[in-house]
């Protein structure tokens, strides 16, 4: 969690700022692309990866007998080889060559989702392999916690690494990390008093402009275009009048910020956390509980697969089934798609670097994993679609009154940044109501006998989701000339869509005597 809190937070950024500059700011894409769409395509590569190499990898680990058990051989030989990776992708970046350096980054972050992909179910299996079963949820609560913790720890290393590299001595590139810069990550020349220096060009008076040239100073954009009729008589046509200054080196090169100490830290951290399992493995390999179990490999006869009309359920049962499916479908779209857009986001629109940016998500990280408790004792009380409903109307209604006050109050930075904080605090505890609830309503429509079947079929729509979700609101803030307000708008039409198809379940509600293995389910499952 720590690695793809990081991940997904400072690779949409680098690729951002490649894409951008080798395609003189997308101009020389063809078509319908753009470097929104390009760069929300690549943030799917993890989840191909996932979908196609952790099971294989998760059953291989299975049938492996050596003396550190099945699953440590994949976790000690390709965790360090995958925060090599890791590390190498902000590196691929600094490359003054675009184009190879696009095809540098590409190729590390394929053998990073492979390595990543080849020991994540490996080592998610330790807990069962350790774990009596009936201390499995105790158990499994305790990884939950470790998650969070790893994911809001992923949030906030960029200030970790920055401090570090300060107190190292590396003071250039503490200040580099601390910059101001524009979405492209160069670091913006400041006067004495750390404001930014602008340019004026054409004439352009500033005082007689004062507000709208404040605005600019404090947004994201690099160049401010103005009516000329003004303030000359050069025409109608919009102008381009005032420019923020980049810093150049030596080279003659604009400076970028080099995001390489973060990721670093992020792969010293996980490196440790290897260690400490490595030492705590040679003290408890005798408790392995799987150690005498013998998984014959039986690869020639594979289980058939239960089609959906095939199942013993009601017509009644089989539609709601096929409705659930479409409305996680299309929730998670949403999900998914704000994930590789944040920080630009962040970046445009508020003005707001990764490393502050990422602290946060890790507030909307935080609100969600406050309120899952809640949230499933509210799906207990209420019933799952009714929370799940409620958890939809409110992210709706809070994202859309966030886009609407951005577009209709641009200049009143604080108030826009009042309704951010709440959309994002009350967002995640909305969230919360939905992903606690989805699960156990899918599994409670097919009842005990086809826990398997019906937890695969929740899978694959979240799984497609996740991979459909980015490139389309890609797609969307493409259309939008690059702007990555519009995210919140994909996120709310997306959202109500799975809202309104979502009050078509008609089943799905558990009695009390089901919670019990409904709940045992959901374990095994996100195990």
């Amino acid at each position: 969690m720590l690695l793809w809190s990081v991940y997904n937070s400072y690779v949409p950024v680098i690729f951002r700022a490649k894409l951008t500059e080798i395609t003189s700011n997308g101009s020389a894409l063809p078509g319908f692309l753009s470097v929104a769409l390009l760069v929300n395509a690549i943030m799917t590569i993890d989840n191909i990866f996932g979908v196609v190499f952790q099971p294989y990898f998760g059953k291989k680990s299975d049938r492996t007998h050596t003396k550190w058990g099945k699953r440590m051989p994949y976790i000690i030989v390709c965790l360090p080889i995958c925060a090599v990776f890791f590390s190498l992708i902000p590196v691929a970046a600094t490359l003054k060559a675009g184009a190879l350096s696009i095809i540098l980054m590409m190729t590390v972050i394929i053998f990073f989702n492979f390595t990543m992909s080849v020991w994540r179910s490996p080592v998610v299996s330790l807990m069962p392999d350790f774990t009596p079963s009936s201390l499995q949820s105790d158990a499994n609560a305790v990884i939950n916690i470790m998650g969070g913790i790893g994911q809001v720890i992923g949030f906030v290393v960029g200030s970790i690494a920055t401090a570090l590299v300060g107190l190292l001595g590396f003071t250039e590139m503490q200040a580099a990390l601390k910059a101001k810069t524009n979405p492209l990550g160069q670091i913006l020349a400041t006067d004495a008093n750390g404001d930014v220096i602008v340019n004026y060009l054409n004439g352009f008076n500033p005082a007689k402009y004062q507000d709208t040239v404040d605005n600019f100073i404090k947004s994201g954009r690099d160049m401010l275009y103005f009516d000329g009729t003004n303030f000359s008589s050069q025409g109608t046509e919009a102008q381009l009048v005032a420019e923020k200054m980049i810093k150049y080196g030596a080279d003659g090169n604009p400076i970028y910020v080099n995001y390489t100490p973060i990721f670093i830290v992020a792969a010293v951290i996980t490196i440790i956390s290897l260690l400490i399992l490595i030492g705590f493995y040679k003290k408890n390999k005798n408790n392995d509980l799987s150690k005498d179990i013998v998984i014959e490999s039986n690869d020639g006869e594979k289980p058939k697969k239960i089609k959906i009309k095939e199942l013993p359920i009601s017509s009644g049962e089989r539609k709601s089934l096929l409705t659930m499916l479409a409305a996680l479908f299309l929730i998670n779209n949403a999900t998914e798609a704000i994930i590789p857009n944040f920080t630009n986001f962040a970046l445009d629109t508020l003005n707001v670097k990764p490393i502050y940016s990422t602290l946060m998500m890790a507030v909307f990280a935080v609100s969600l994993a406050a309120f899952d408790i809640p949230a499933g004792a509210m799906g207990r009380k209420l019933g799952r679609k009714k929370t799940i409903i409620i958890g939809l109307s409110v992210i709706v209604i809070m994202f859309a009154i966030y886009l609407a006050v951005s577009q209709l109050f641009p200049a009143n930075r604080t108030f826009v940044w009042i309704v951010l904080w709440i959309a994002l605090v009350v967002g995640g505890a909305a969230v919360g109501c939905i992903n606690i609830n989805t699960l156990p309503l899918v599994l409670a429509i097919g009842g005990r006998d086809y826990v398997g079947t019906f937890t695969g079929y929740y899978y694959t729509a979240t799984f497609s989701a996740a991979i459909t979700g980015p490139i389309l609101c890609g797609l969307l803030i493409g259309v939008f000339n690059d702007n990555y307000n519009f995210m919140f708008l994909f996120c709310s039409i997306m959202f109500a869509l799975g809202l309104a198809v979502i009050t078509q379940v008609k089943h799905g509600e558990s009695s009390p005597e089901d919670e019990e293995w409904i709940q045992q389910a959901v374990e095994a499952a996100e195990d």
